[in-house]
């Protein structure tokens, strides 16, 4: 088994967050063009930022990245809006970007049992340095999926 609760996520691996709409970055068009560092913000009770760890799971990149998003999808309490985004950053670029804002962040496994054993978390990342947050949206989370583009998982039975 890849990884293990509380290991490092390998710097050459990649991190994916679900975005809601509300904090998607649009243009006057209402077209989106990015993330809000809104999107990146730690919530009061939060010990870490939630995203999904893509090569945990086998398979090409596309593979990888729908499994995660089925993950994501089966841990949320209800169904995710459908103009949602996910945003995909190499693990490498999210550290770099922290420590260069002074941040020694941690991208660690945190397996969500069968539901989603891909989760993983960015830990140590400030809570409010809207700053950095900035510089992870606009330059880490470069990579843009629409929710509405990856189709819903297969039922098992």
């Amino acid at each position: 088994m890849k990884g293990g609760r509380g290991k490092n996520v390998p710097d050459d691996d990649h991190a994916i967050r679900h975005v809601p709409w509300a904090r998607l970055r649009r243009d006057e068009d209402d077209n989106v063009i990015g993330f809000l560092p809104q999107a990146f913000q730690l919530r009061p009770e939060e010990e870490y930022l939630s995203v999904n760890w893509m090569e945990y799971h086998d398979g090409d990149r596309d593979r990888q990245m729908t499994l995660s998003i089925w993950g994501m999808r089966a841990s949320f309490e209800r169904p995710l809006g459908a103009k949602s985004a996910f945003g995909i950053a190499s693990v490498a670029t999210i550290k770099d970007i922290s420590q260069a804002a002074g941040a020694r962040v941690r991208v660690t496994h945190e397996p969500d049992g069968d539901r989603n054993p891909g989760h993983a978390g960015i830990r140590q990342l400030p809570r409010d340095d809207l700053n950095l947050l900035e510089a992870i949206a606009a330059d880490a989370f470069i990579e843009k999926v629409n929710n509405a583009d990856i189709p819903d998982e297969p039922a098992t039975g």
